[in-house]
């Protein structure tokens, strides 16, 4: 079967918007020979010009007080979320966002709603790439040799969760400030991103659930999700079992530092 095929068989169409996470190393085992640039036009085709493919080109260009910076720079900043992103960014008609910290690399007709100078200072909350997503009802995630774990959906659904720690910046511990910069200047952010990893008990309940559907191909595993279904899942989840979004105690610096901000939380609304 060929990658176009696969893709298709799983109901990507035209016309949708798509945003994608994924392993290329996982992709070639399953597609021997393919390029990242044979992955990217095959979903520029599937979703073809009526649609949008939207993918992460993250570069998490904080302000550190160490003062060992790295800036970012719009044009010139690699993607540090894999292969694909990287040669997308570099892809004729594709446009990048300007958030230092967490940009985005759009193709298709969502360019006509969101330009290259998009850095909210809730880099994937409110004005974000992610929240014109969240208002499209052909909107989805393909998450392609990759799990919960990839989901940058995810922190957008803590903060319309209006989880208690959301606006607690979990990486002291590295030096980072809650600013970013580029070389544009420095941007003070509202909302710093934690840890990611305990999207997995997330990700166990919607398949406990029979909410959502693993697809497989050889050795290539993933998702192919509607974002407005996940949203309304997740809100549930998230409100329901904030506890379960942060990773074990003593195990991730980040999420140890919520989980003393949200025991601390809980017992000042105690008193």
């Amino acid at each position: 079967m060929s990658l176009y095929d696969f893709l298709k068989s799983l109901g990507i169409t035209a016309g949708i918007h798509l945003m994608l996470h994924s392993s290329f190393r996982r992709i070639r085992a399953a597609f021997p020979g393919i390029k990242p640039g044979d992955v990217i036009n095959t979903l520029k085709l599937l979703v073809n010009g009526n649609g949008s493919l939207i993918i992460p080109a993250f570069t998490y260009c904080f302000k550190k007080n160490t003062g060992r910076n790295e800036i970012y720079d719009q044009k010139r900043s690699h993607s540090k979320v894999g292969a694909i992103s990287e040669v997308f960014r570099n892809t004729r008609g594709v446009v990048r966002t300007a958030s230092p910290t967490h940009s985005f690399c759009l193709w298709g007709i969502v360019k006509k709603y969101i330009d290259k100078s998009n850095a909210p200072i809730s880099p994937l909350g409110a004005g974000s790439v992610l929240e014109w997503l969240a208002q499209q009802q052909e909107a989805y995630i393909l998450l392609l040799g990759a799990d919960f774990k990839a989901l940058s959906f995810g922190h957008y659904i803590e903060i319309k969760a209006k989880l208690p720690w959301i606006s607690y910046s979990p990486w002291e511990h590295l030096g980072v400030e809650p600013t970013a910069i580029s070389t544009n200047g420095e941007q003070k952010l509202i909302e710093v991103p934690g840890c990611s990893k305990s999207y997995k008990n997330f990700e166990t309940f919607l398949l406990q659930e029979h909410q959502i559907s693993t697809f497989s191909y050889g050795e290539l595993h993933g998702y192919y999700l509607s974002l407005q279904k996940l949203l309304k899942d997740g809100l549930s989840f998230f409100s329901t079992h904030p506890d379960k979004l942060l990773c074990d105690f003593g195990t991730c610096p980040a999420c140890d530092s919520r989980w003393a901000y949200y025991l601390e939380q809980l017992k000042k609304r105690q008193t």
